[in-house]
């Protein structure tokens, strides 16, 4: 008996060695907001508050899942000018979250995207290089995996996952500020 509590708490010892946690906080929240608009005065934060029927239209533009409807966005300004908005979205993969900062242009593209916080192994997570192809791109069909996107080998869900992020974020954007939500 007493070598079979043993052998069990050698192996689960064992199990803690060789796939330590992987969780990792890369940057909060005021660091990423102060990194993404460096010549920014001021830093507005917004509350956006969806209707139902903006929270639809939101999922029709996006072609995915839309599961809140309060979103917190940042408007970077230098005086009266905007320099850009971001948006911080945490949502799931497999079985755990990362959290994403959207920094958008005035003009509804996505300037850059930033991982903050990654839960899941490390060799799920994406490269900058991939993450780069997203820059600058507008809420339009080619913005989907297996067009202007390509799929990442051995991290499908992450890259799914974040490609429809990216749209829910731009298509709560574009919604928010067609409807006066930005002002």
């Amino acid at each position: 008996m007493n070598k079979t509590i043993i052998a069990i708490f050698i192996i689960i010892y064992s199990f803690i060695i060789v796939y330590p946690s992987e969780s990792k906080v890369f940057m909060k929240r005021d660091e990423a907001l102060e990194t993404a608009f460096p010549q920014a005065v001021k830093i507005e934060k917004k509350e956006i508050f969806l209707s139902s029927d903006q929270s639809q239209e939101i999922e029709s533009l996006a072609n995915s899942k839309n599961e809140s409807k309060l979103y917190i966005l940042y408007e970077a300004k230098n005086g009266e000018k905007t320099l850009g908005y971001a948006i911080i979205d945490t949502h799931s993969l497999r079985t755990k979250t990362e959290t994403v900062m959207f920094v958008i242009n005035p003009d509804g593209s996505l300037r850059q995207m930033e991982i903050l916080a990654f839960f899941e192994p490390q060799d799920y997570q994406p490269g900058e290089n991939w993450m780069e192809l997203f820059e600058d791109k507008d809420l339009d069909d080619t913005l989907k995996l297996g067009k202007d996107i390509p799929n990442i080998t051995g991290a499908t869900i992450t890259a799914n996952s974040l490609s429809q992020a990216t749209r829910r974020i731009l298509a709560v954007f574009k919604v928010a500020s067609e409807q006066g939500q930005l002002n």
